[in-house]
C-alpha cells in the first residue's frame, strides 16, 4: 500500500507542473497582448496628434493667404479713397472760389465768402500733400504683403515636413513617420503646392478678377457721391462725383476721381431740369490725368459741363503703382489636397490617421445677406481642422502599401 500511494504522489506533481506551465504562457501571452494594445494605442495618439497638427498648420496658411488677400483689397479701397478726398476738396475749393466771385458785389456777404474760400483752399492743399503721402504708403503695403504672400507660400512648404518630425519626436526618439496625399499617391506636401493659383495683376485676366472684387468692395463715397445740395420747384443744385480703377501697362492699377456740382434749371415753368451754370468742379488722380470720360457716379450724365473742366484741369499724386501678386484656389485638386494621411511606425506595428482642412461659414454667426452657400476661397478666414476616418480607397492603398513593403 505504501508504495502504491508513493507511484500516484508523483503523477500529480507531473500534471501539476504542466498545468503550471501552461497558466504561465496564458499570462504571459495575456501580458504581451497587452502590452502590444497599449503600444498600438499610443501609436494611433501620436499619428492622430500628428496629423491634427499638420491640418491646423494648413488651415493657418489658408487662413493667412485670406487675410492678406483681404488687406490687398483694403489697401487699394484706402487708396481710391484718398484720391477721392483729394478730388472732393478740390471740388469745393473751386466752388467756394466761384461764390466769392460772385458775391464779391455783395456787402458783408464778400467778406464771408472770402474767408470761407481761404479756409477751404488751406485745407485743400494741406489735405493733398498728406493723401500723397498716405498713397505712396498704402502703395508699399501692398507690395510688401504681396511679397509676403509669395515667401510664406515658399516656406510653409519646407516648414510642414520639419512640424511633423517634431510632433512625432516629441514622443519618442525611435518612431518613424511619414505623410501622403491624394489617396496615398503623393508625398506629402507636394500636392499641396497644387492648391494655389499665384495670379498677377500683370496678366490681364488675373487683374480683372481682383479688380472686380476690390470694385464691389468700395465705400458708398468711392462708389458714387450724388446727391442734391438745394432742390426748389424751379431750380436745383446737383452734385455728382466717383471714383474709377484703370489699369495701365504691366498690370498697374491707377486710380482717378471726378467731381462736380452745377445749377440746373427748368427749361419752362414745368418743363425738365438742365444743367445752366457749372458752380464748381476738381479732379485728382493716382498716376495719370485722364482725358477721356468715364462714369464718375454720373457725373457727366448730369452735370456735363462742370465735369468737362474738372477734367480738363485734373491734378495728379504722381504716384505709380506696380504690378502685385494675390493668390486664389485652385478647385481641381481640392479634394486631394485638402487632407492628409500619416504613418507612424515602432518597429513592426503600425498606426495610421488621417485629417483634413476645410471650409465653413457658420450661418448662424457670420449669414450672407443673398442666403447663398459660400464655397471655400481665399477671401474669408473661415478655414478648420479636423480628424477623418480613412476611408475604403485609403486602406486598400495603405494595405497595399505595407504588402510591397
Amino acid at each position: 500500500m505504501l508504495g502504491f500511494r508513493k507511484k500516484q504522489t508523483g503523477q500529480t506533481l507531473v500534471m501539476m507542473t504542466g498545468v503550471l506551465l501552461l497558466v504561465a504562457s496564458l499570462l504571459f501571452a495575456v501580458t504581451d497582448m497587452g502590452k502590444h494594445a497599449r503600444q498600438q494605442f499610443y501609436l494611433q495618439s501620436v499619428a492622430d496628434n500628428a496629423a491634427y497638427s499638420a491640418a491646423v498648420a494648413m488651415s493657418r496658411q489658408m487662413n493667412f493667404m485670406a487675410l492678406t488677400n483681404r488687406a490687398l483689397i483694403g489697401n487699394q479701397v484706402a487708396i481710391a479713397q484718398w484720391v477721392g478726398l483729394a478730388s472732393y476738396l478740390a471740388m469745393l475749393d473751386r466752388t467756394a472760389e466761384n461764390l466769392e466771385t460772385i458775391t464779391s458785389f455783395i456787402p458783408y456777404v464778400a467778406q464771408i465768402t472770402r474767408a470761407i474760400s481761404m479756409i477751404v483752399e488751406r485745407i485743400e492743399e494741406s489735405f493733398a500733400e498728406v493723401a500723397r503721402l498716405l498713397v505712396i504708403f498704402q502703395k508699399a503695403v501692398i507690395q510688401g504683403i504681396s511679397i509676403a504672400q509669395r515667401a510664406l507660400d515658399i516656406e510653409f512648404f519646407f516648414d510642414m515636413p520639419l512640424l511633423l518630425n517634431d510632433v512625432v519626436s516629441q514622443h519618442s526618439q525611435e518612431l518613424g513617420w511619414d505623410a501622403y496625399q491624394g489617396g496615398g499617391l503623393v508625398p506629402f506636401p507636394y500636392l499641396w503646392v497644387t492648391r494655389f493659383d499665384r495670379e498677377s495683376t500683370s496678366n490681364s485676366e488675373e487683374s480683372e478678377f481682383f479688380e472686380e472684387l476690390t470694385i464691389k468692395s468700395l465705400d458708398p463715397f468711392s462708389k458714387s457721391r450724388g446727391y442734391n445740395w438745394v432742390s426748389l420747384f424751379s431750380h436745383k443744385v446737383v452734385k455728382r462725383g466717383g471714383t474709377e480703377l484703370s489699369v495701365n501697362s504691366g498690370g498697374k492699377w491707377d486710380w482717378h476721381s471726378l467731381d462736380s456740382v452745377s445749377l440746373h434749371g427748368r427749361h419752362w415753368l414745368f418743363g425738365g431740369f438742365r444743367e445752366q451754370i457749372p458752380l464748381g468742379w476738381g479732379a485728382s488722380a493716382q498716376d495719370k490725368k485722364r482725358t477721356q470720360r468715364n462714369a464718375y457716379g454720373g457725373a457727366f450724365r448730369s452735370n456735363s459741363n462742370s465735369s468737362s473742366l474738372a477734367l480738363s484741369q485734373m491734378e495728379s499724386f504722381d504716384v505709380t503703382q506696380g504690378a502685385f501678386n494675390y493668390t486664389k484656389l485652385n478647385h481641381f485638386w481640392s479634394t486631394a489636397a485638402d487632407s492628409l494621411v500619416v504613418r507612424v511606425s515602432l518597429g513592426e506595428q503600425v498606426a495610421y490617421a488621417k485629417a483634413r482642412t476645410h471650409f465653413m461659414r457658420p450661418e448662424s454667426v457670420f449669414p450672407r445677406n443673398d442666403r447663398f452657400i459660400e464655397l471655400g476661397n481665399l477671401f474669408n478666414a473661415l478655414w478648420q481642422a479636423n480628424l477623418e476616418p480613412l476611408s475604403i480607397e485609403d486602406k486598400l492603398w495603405l494595405a497595399g502599401n505595407e504588402y510591397i513593403q
